[in-house]
């Protein structure tokens, strides 16, 4: 554990003395456990609870569950540079036949909205056309895959392109990541349905990350990560041809229009410029596909009705601790 004391000397014009004495910082991996700790007061705040426990915590008379949008967002990321994935029609109608929506009312029960790009929806640079960008159409997902040359010439039940490979892929995960393994298998029951064998593949974290981040290996198909955005927003690591060697260029991408926005953005002071180039962006990347963007979960925060005046938001949890207080009649 950690223990935060009060300095009564912190200067009155930075905003004073907090009012706690101080903040323990207990460290308690089991979520069950965090969850029985709040409920029966032995904690007053619970960092980021999962969803299926969030009711638990509406429900208990004691408690209340802070909800708000963060900066980071669930994605598949494709690897562009293997030949069945190294065209955006493919790459565009994998999301298409995905049904997102239910995804995140399955596994986040309701706690997050869909995302179409990297941009949180609360930021400035979103674009609202965003979210009616890339919709669950399955039809059209199917349209794609037999203009890019992905027929399904033996009818088995799977596509091959005109030298009669399989549109076959591999999805990897962290082992010990729930959601994340609720997304590939939930990919690879829905992908069947148009035609394309994905196959989950559950991998060690120290191992996936070797696995994804090498340069000269590269040794996935598609993966299940998070990312999480500062609020000065900056893609060049993720989508620049110039950094496509290096650890985070998962994707590969490879494309002029997504060089020359990024560029742009890096120097563009003037927000209203800055708007116009990033709704270009957002729709240059829609277009591209490097990535099934999945969802924006909401944050969630378990709370003792003993601490008040609490504020979280995509901060960050403690953006006003120092005016936290515990009611005097619970003390």
């Amino acid at each position: 554990r950690w223990v935060f004391e009060a300095n009564p000397g912190f200067p009155q014009a930075l905003g004073g003395r907090p009012f706690v004495d101080r903040y323990v910082y207990r460290v308690i991996p089991e979520q069950t456990t965090l969850l029985t700790e709040l409920l029966t007061q032995n904690v007053d705040v619970y960092i980021a609870p999962p969803p299926d426990q969030a009711q638990r915590i509406i429900d208990d008379p004691n408690t209340e569950l802070l909800r708000y949008p963060f900066r980071n967002y669930v994605f598949v990321g494709w690897n562009a540079r293997r030949p069945q994935l190294s065209d955006p029609r493919v790459r565009r109608a994998l999301t298409m036949g995905t049904d997102r929506q239910s995804i995140v009312d399955a596994i986040l029960q309701g706690y997050g909205t869909v995302a179409n790009s990297g941009v949180p929806p609360f930021h400035w640079a979103f674009d609202e056309n965003v979210a009616e960008g890339v919709v669950y159409d399955p039809e059209g997902a199917r349209a794609l895959l037999e203009a890019a040359g992905w027929v399904d010439r033996d009818g088995d039940g799977v596509r091959e392109n005109a030298e009669g490979a399989d549109l076959a892929i591999s999805v990897k995960y962290n082992n010990g990541n729930q959601q994340r393994q609720d997304i590939a298998e939930i990919m690879q029951a829905q992908l069947a349905d148009i035609g394309v064998a994905l196959q989950p593949q559950v991998v060690e974290w120290a191992t996936l990350l070797q696995q994804i981040n090498t340069p000269d290996l590269r040794d996935f198909d598609g993966v299940v990560m998070g990312w999480v955005v500062e609020f000065k927003l900056d893609d060049m690591d993720l989508f620049h041809s110039d950094r496509i060697d290096q650890p985070y260029a998962w994707s590969g991408t490879d494309n002029p229009d997504i060089d020359r926005l990024l560029e742009a953005l890096s120097s563009t002071v003037d927000r209203d410029d800055a708007m116009e180039l990033w709704a270009e962006y957002q729709q240059v990347v829609m277009d591209e596909q490097p990535y099934t963007f999945f969802y924006f979960p909401d944050r969630l925060d378990g709370i003792s009705s003993r601490v008040k005046n609490v504020q979280m938001d995509a901060r960050g949890e403690w953006v006003n601790i120092r005016e936290w207080y515990i009611d005097p009649e619970s003390r």
